[in-house]
């Protein structure tokens, strides 16, 4: 994904959500949380040795699947408050509205839902100074 369709994705979330009820709060900073911790470890990975890498591919594989989690814990928070999502989960998923979106249908766009993930944390970063 370019850096501008990320940040197409990341306006559409923020301008179809309501934050500053309690619940999506959450539920974003759950996944803000999430997408932090992927980035550090990605950042890491390639200074990492082979034995390094092996002993901690598995706690980044689930820091992963953690992050996909979030996006569809969001996808759902929209849907149940009647959200405009389609633009941004059809973007970010790479596939047309679910009902019930599992990781399992997400898990081709693992990748593309990891560099989102590495945008958002950027876009923190900065906005944090």
């Amino acid at each position: 994904m370019t850096f501008e369709q990320m940040s197409k994705i990341h306006e559409e979330i923020l301008k179809n959500a309501d934050f500053t009820t309690e619940d999506v709060s959450e539920v974003w900073k759950d996944l803000i949380e999430s997408a932090i911790k992927y980035t550090t470890t990605r950042a890491e990975w390639s200074y990492l040795t082979k034995e390094q890498k092996m002993s901690k591919d598995s706690s980044r594989t689930m820091e992963h699947n953690t992050l996909i989690n979030n996006f569809i814990v969001l996808e759902r928070v929209f849907k149940m408050n009647s959200w405009k999502s389609d633009t941004w989960t059809e973007q970010l998923f790479l596939q047309e509205g679910m009902q019930n979106r599992t990781r399992k249908d997400v898990s081709d766009h693992r990748q593309r839902i990891g560099d989102f993930a590495n945008y958002l944390t950027f876009v923190y970063a900065v906005n944090g100074r």
